[in-house]
């Protein structure tokens, strides 16, 4: 027996269905929101700003040294695991207290779950960067943040320039291949708690209490 009008449309139908059913199941829920995952932006961002008033840098790459060479400079990188935080090396010249910060904020960074962005920056001894935002998608991240003087308080030099490194915590585990990064910011700041417009000579600042147990150096409102 031939096969009815009815039945024939049928088959027709399930035959669009068929792949129709198979270009919906190419898509990956759980790529497509690994994807989201790896893209976002923190306007309160978690960061240590040390900075060395001696030398050209404030982080070496300790698996680059051997007998013979110095440790090369860090340039930007996104650091992924404990190992590699190990083997990152703080310059002669940065104080004890921002060795001490550098060494405490990589080691409990929760490499699993976070993942530290290094970026190397230059800043006035008497000037502070505060930071805004940090944004990243994978390969690349973005900062933005405007410049004021520091407290007087301590010893900086005017019109000189120190190496300044930026490590920002970001909340999330990203691939360590960096392909692109970059900042914008302004100076000086539009919006500060600064109460002073000039400093005379000297000056710097030690800076107050965080929840990271540092200075103001560690959130986005610091050095």
């Amino acid at each position: 027996m031939s096969p009815t009008r009815r039945a024939l449309l049928g088959s027709a139908a399930l035959g669009v269905v068929g792949p129709l059913a198979g270009c919906s199941g190419g898509s990956d829920p759980e790529a497509e929101s690994a994807q989201q995952q790896a893209s976002g932006t923190d306007s309160d961002p978690t960061v240590v700003k040390p900075r060395n008033p001696d030398g050209e840098s404030v982080l070496l790459d300790g698996s680059e040294a051997n007998d013979e060479d110095e440790p090369v400079r860090i340039g930007r990188e996104l650091v992924t695991s404990a190992d590699r935080a190990a083997e990152l090396l703080v310059a002669e010249g940065v104080s004890d207290a921002d060795r001490e910060r550098v060494r405490s904020f990589l080691d409990e960074t929760d490499y699993d779950a976070e993942t530290v962005y290094v970026s190397p920056a230059g800043v006035e001894s008497c000037e502070r960067l505060v930071i805004h935002s940090v944004s990243w998608q994978p390969g690349r991240v973005e900062y933005e943040y405007c410049r004021e003087l520091r407290p007087p308080d301590e010893a900086c030099e005017t019109d000189t320039r120190v190496a300044l490194a930026l490590l920002f915590r970001l909340p999330v585990a990203l691939d360590d291949r960096i392909t692109g990064s970059g900042s914008s910011g302004r100076t000086p700041c539009r919006q500060t708690d600064t109460e002073y417009a000039v400093i005379e000579g000297n000056a710097t600042v030690p800076g107050n209490e965080t929840a990271l147990g540092g200075t103001d150096d560690e959130r986005g409102d610091g050095s």
